[in-house]
């Protein structure tokens, strides 16, 4: 499966409609295309570990994802990733998102979250890359959304 970044001014500015962001769309889409740069190799990485490990195939032969920057959060659906200071916590949020492909019949959200974290954590262990800090803010994330 192959994943391409899509920078869309017109998404972009449809999602800041109602409550903008402080960051211009310039400054967005630098930050994505540092985020490609850096990570191309892990994101190609992530895209042939995640099918192991959950043993299923992907639906897509390629994955599309918008960056952006909103008051909201990144979303699967279609793959949204926000952009962020930390580039690592883009990755580790982007794995999140991607696993959430194979996990779409699921209807208990909270059980699906909590699954997909388990496993964003054995697809960083496999990488061999340390992200405890970027796990743990996704963590926080499901505990503020779940509250636990």
């Amino acid at each position: 499966m192959k994943i391409e970044f899509f920078y869309s001014p017109v998404y972009f500015r449809n999602l800041n409609k109602y409550k903008p962001t402080e960051k211009p769309w310039p400054e967005v889409k630098k930050l994505g295309q540092k985020f490609e740069k850096k990570y191309q190799a892990e994101i190609e990485q992530i895209a042939r570990i995640i099918p192991k490990l959950t043993g299923k195939p992907w639906r897509r032969k390629v994955t599309e994802v918008y960056i952006v920057d909103w008051a909201g959060p990144s979303f699967s659906q279609p793959l949204t990733l926000k952009v962020r200071d930390d580039l690592l916590l883009m990755l580790v949020i982007l794995t999140h998102e991607l696993l959430h492909d194979f996990y779409l019949e699921n209807k208990n959200i909270e059980k699906v979250e909590t699954k997909i974290n388990e496993l964003v954590k054995k697809v960083f262990a496999k990488l061999n890359i340390e992200a405890k800090k970027q796990i743990g803010v996704l963590q926080g994330f499901h505990e503020e959304r779940f509250g636990k």
